[in-house]
């Protein structure tokens, strides 16, 4: 029997529950208006969360990185655990990155706010924001080559930024000191400072229109109806036991894959997620912290059963297993900082899988990788002449649905609300111009619903040389359709492409030297497919090919469509309906 909770009208409730959303949501503009790296401020890589005074997630941001929210669900208890209630006061201001028990890799930092009201701690606030560099072997902190955290920057327990309102200036001096561009790094420290201290005064404002009992009373209802439409989403669902495996290309230093092994048990009102049987840690920076790996099951979670708010009463309708020391449950120092873009992709594509067999109508075949790069070097040119850091990603397809294609070139699930960081902007800022910027051609894994194209992106060095870094996967294992839906285009990171000195760096490039004049290709995934791809309606074969997401070529091969071109120029095809029907007869049978 789930609890209902204290004793608060549903209107003062809902009342609340959006005055929280709304805050976490002015927290994040906040962020995104004042700090200083482009990922930050033009592709909105933040989170903001309010939690109650125990340290659970009451209330997250509506634009808000996915990726980020699952994991807060650790972080804030960690705080509580490394500070003390018993030390937190008034004007305090903490700060942690540490992966191993709170984070994703180095650079998420997050910054925790306790809210105090007649001297009693009520609640806190966080902001979460990747920082562009952290320090470590590579610029911009992220090394899939990495053996241990030691070569991907700055690991940092819980601690007092900020004690009673005063600064901790020698904290910072040694953090800057070892990070790359360390304006930029404070400009981003201001930034969520001043998110969380807006935060705590729209949180007090509340208190006082509303009493600190009636608030509080709010927060704990609030996680208990979200409880209550978890367990009522997996009462729904049949109950069984669902398999589901999905691997990230290669560990870096052996080059074997590493394979993410779930078995899914659903029982009456919650469910079980096992990883038991997941790979062994790699010896490359791919792990996964036990926050991402929660994060990934969060969030997977959210894309596939019914909207709810997602806090940490959703957390106590399932229960997660995992092995310290897997690639899912990494433990010091292996290294962690590509664990975003692999494992824990990895882990919601299991989710996704699983969840899918149990509730086909809802679910999807799987997103493309995000391809992350880092363009490093020292701008020469006279208006500059000052070291960067170019760091930007590329989205790949959302898989195909029960009754609708995959969106083309659109954000990961577990980066949902990140934006695109114009080009425009990054040919300001740095030493670059893009060459090209469109939907790649025949991408999509078929199905009767087909999943969504990639991105093919070239970008120039005209004024100069530099290094190229790169965290991405699926340049070996696509995208997984469902249901007999097809993977999805691969991924793929191409240096001189057409040339005599073509090269491909493959998707966990590190450091790789580039030169003045050189031009990299990088294309992302399309998305995974949703049932058998000869099932598809030709006339939606037929618009492709119209819209030149698909070829001629491709619409019969793949989906046995036979297509006519009568006019190329104005845009007039048809479908050969008996040629079609014969076709597909005749794949069917072989």
């Amino acid at each position: 029997m789930v609890a209902t909770g204290p004793n608060i009208d549903p209107i003062t409730l809902e009342v609340l529950r959006s005055a929280f959303a709304a805050t976490c949501n002015e927290m994040a503009l906040v962020v995104g208006k004042t700090a200083y790296s482009p990922p930050i401020n033009e592709g909105r890589d933040l989170a903001t969360g309010i939690y109650d005074r125990h340290g659970a997630l009451v209330s997250q941001g509506e634009f808000d990185l996915p990726a980020f929210v699952g994991l807060t669900h650790l972080t804030v208890p960690e705080v509580i655990r490394s500070i003390g209630l018993e030390n937190m006061q008034p004007g305090d201001i903490y700060m942690i990155n540490d992966p191993y028990v709170a984070s994703t890799h180095n650079n998420d930092i997050h910054f925790i706010k306790p809210i105090f009201h007649d001297g009693s701690l009520i609640a806190f606030t966080s902001s979460t924001a990747h920082w562009s560099d952290v320090g470590g072997v590579s610029p911009g902190s992220l090394n899939p080559r990495a053996r241990s955290h030691f070569e991907e920057g700055m690991r940092i327990p819980a601690l007092t930024i900020y004690k009673q309102n005063v600064l901790d200036t020698d904290i910072v001096g040694i953090l800057l000191a070892n990070m790359r561009q360390g304006w930029e790094r404070l400009g981003d420290l201001q930034a969520q400072v001043a998110a969380v201290r807006g935060g705590e005064r729209r949180i007090l404002a509340l208190v006082a229109k509303h009493g600190s009992a009636t608030v509080l009373a709010a927060m704990e209802e609030i996680q208990h109806y979200s409880e209550r439409l978890a367990r009522a989403a997996f009462r729904a669902l049949p109950d069984g036991v669902y398999y589901a495996e999905d691997s990230v290309d290669q560990d870096l230093w052996t080059g074997e894959p590493k394979t993410v092994r779930l078995t899914l048990t659903i029982e009456d009102d919650h469910a079980v997620f096992d990883f038991l049987e997941t790979d062994g840690a790699a010896e490359s920076g791919i792990n996964c912290t036990i926050a991402g790996t929660t994060s990934g099951v969060f969030i997977a979670m959210g894309s596939i059963l019914p909207p709810m708010p997602m806090n940490a009463g959703v957390m106590r309708a399932i229960v997660i297993k995992a092995k310290r020391g897997s690639i899912v449950w990494a433990q010091p120092p292996s290294g962690i900082s590509a664990m975003a873009i692999t494992t824990m992709e990895c882990v919601m594509g299991s989710v996704t899988l699983a969840l899918g067999q149990a509730a086909p109508k809802r679910g999807v075949g799987l997103a493309g990788a995000l391809l992350n790069i880092t363009y490093a070097g020292s701008d020469e040119r006279p208006e500059f002449d000052a070291p960067f850091i170019n760091y930007t990603w590329g989205f790949g397809g959302m898989g195909g649905a029960y009754d609708h294609d995959g969106a083309n070139y659109s954000a990961a699930p577990y980066a949902s609300s990140a934006m695109n960081i114009p080009c425009e902007l990054q040919e300001r800022r740095y030493p670059v111009l893009y060459r090209r910027c469109d939907l790649t051609q025949n991408s999509e894994g078929p199905g009767a619903f087909r999943g969504g194209l990639g991105l093919s992106q070239q970008i120039a060095f005209p004024f100069q040389g530099g290094t190229l870094s790169n965290i991405g996967n699926r340049e070996r294992f696509g995208p997984s359709g469902i249901f007999g839906g097809r993977t999805g285009g691969f991924a793929r990171l191409i240096l001189a492409e057409g040339t005599e000195n073509e090269q491909n760096l493959g998707t966990f490039a590190v450091n790789a030297p580039v030169q003045r004049g050189d031009v990299m290709t990088f294309v992302s995934n399309g998305g995974g497919g949703y049932g058998d791809p000869l099932e598809r309606d030709p006339a939606r074969v037929l618009a492709d090919v119209v819209d030149e997401y698909a070829t001629i070529a491709h619409a019969r091969a793949t989906y046995g469509v036979v297509i006519n071109e009568i006019d190329r120029r104005r845009l007039l095809f048809e479908v050969d309906e008996a040629a079609t029907a014969e076709l597909r007869a005749a794949m069917r049978a072989s």
